[in-house]
């Protein structure tokens, strides 16, 4: 318990007050900001350029780059990250199609993947989708058997699910199949494991202002670089800025991430235990030990997961509902049904850094009373 009332220390910024959606963005430290406004005056031309505003933009690059490279290997098993294996992009999804737009072959993935992981994996002839327990876990044989059975294969496992918690096992694989790896929501929360080839995540899971992707290559044998993937950045123009703003967010977040893990532990150990004591006819999901210290699902019976989202909302607490691919189509989560979990009443808690005691205490006692009146609306 003291863990989990001890306010949080050192650079992290204490977010709003209620809010529980780490996953819809994060507020950026002032120093963040400071280092973001700096660079777009002094790194607005093109990088590509000979004259001395563009050697200063690619000199900001360079150095973003650099420092990122330095921060990410704090946090990752193996051996230290260099800048040159470090691309950027303006955006997670640009990351992730990179790199496997340039890694063709038949993938091997799991039923918890991204919806566009799966439809990438339904349009590639010899994919497989291979299935998960009850906590989400891919089968490790199974899909250590499709990786060595299937030719030209490549192994696309995320780290960690984004919508559950559950960390994945490190699947063995033949040297010849390369693993890409998607590490969203995971920079800063876990120690990454070694043996991937290439990882991809969004700047913003560390606090960093939107719009930014990073992918990371060790591996580059089997990677096609995209056209126009120069000086570090694939596709369109170089965002300095953006960059620059990333690599002091990431420098403040694994300073002390290891601590504020152990705080995020906590906090959703006592959502683990208390959501369900509390009110009646819930399900929780996830590993409930091997997980992402910040993540927590949970699912209510009798009772919309939009509109309980909306009713905490007006009570002052900012959660998310469904997965985080399909939540806009308000479809159900194709996670939880891969898990054989309950898919309506679902509610998303990802607690953003430097999340308050009492924040979570707040919400505890808002929830049950707000399921309450929902219930009664529909008669249960």
């Amino acid at each position: 318990m003291a863990i989990i009332d001890r306010e949080p220390a050192g650079p992290t910024c204490r977010p709003p007050d209620g809010y529980l959606d780490a996953g819809g963005g994060q507020p950026p430290r002032p120093e963040v900001l400071q280092a973001w406004e700096r660079a777009a005056r002094q790194g607005w031309a093109d990088t590509g350029a000979l004259h001395g505003p563009g050697r200063q933009g690619q000199m900001l690059l360079e150095a973003a780059r650099a420092s990122l490279a330095t921060s990410l290997s704090a946090c990752i098993d193996g051996p230290p990250i260099r800048p040159e294996q470090i691309w950027l992009t303006a955006s997670g999804d640009q990351a992730r199609d990179a790199l496997l737009g340039g890694m063709p072959g038949p993938l091997v993935t799991g039923a918890v993947e991204t919806v566009p992981i799966l439809q990438q994996a339904e349009s590639r002839p010899g994919s497989t989708v291979v299935g998960v327990d009850a906590q989400g876990r891919v089968d490790a044989q199974a899909c250590a058997l499709a990786c060595t059975q299937t030719p030209g294969a490549v192994l696309c496992l995320q780290l960690a699910n984004a919508e559950v918690g559950t960390v994945q096992s490190v699947i063995p694989r033949p040297e010849q199949v390369p693993w890409i790896a998607d590490a969203t929501a995971c920079i800063g929360r876990i120690q990454i494991p070694d043996g991937w080839s290439a990882i991809w995540a969004s700047a913003d899971d560390w606090a960093a202002p939107g719009g930014l992707g990073v992918a990371v290559i060790r591996d580059a044998r089997r990677w096609h670089r995209p056209t126009g993937a120069v000086r570090g950045w694939i596709g369109g123009s170089c965002d300095v800025p953006a960059a620059v703003a990333a690599a002091i967010a990431a420098e403040g977040v694994v300073a002390d991430w290891r601590s504020e893990s152990v705080r995020s532990t906590g906090l959703i150990d006592l959502l683990r235990e208390q959501v369900p004591a509390r009110v009646p006819d819930v399900e929780v999901v996830g590993d409930p030990v091997n997980r992402l210290p910040h993540v927590l699902t949970f699912s209510v019976l009798y009772v919309s997961g939009e509109a309980l989202v909306g009713e905490l909302d007006r009570a002052g607490f900012a959660v998310a509902s469904g997965s985080a691919c399909v939540a806009e189509e308000q479809r159900p989560s194709h996670v939880l049904a891969a898990m054989g979990a309950y898919t309506g009443g679902n509610i998303r808690i990802t607690l953003p850094f430097g999340c308050s005691a009492d924040t979570v205490h707040g919400f505890l006692a808002a929830l049950a009373g707000t399921v309450g009146r929902l219930r009664a609306e529909v008669g249960r």
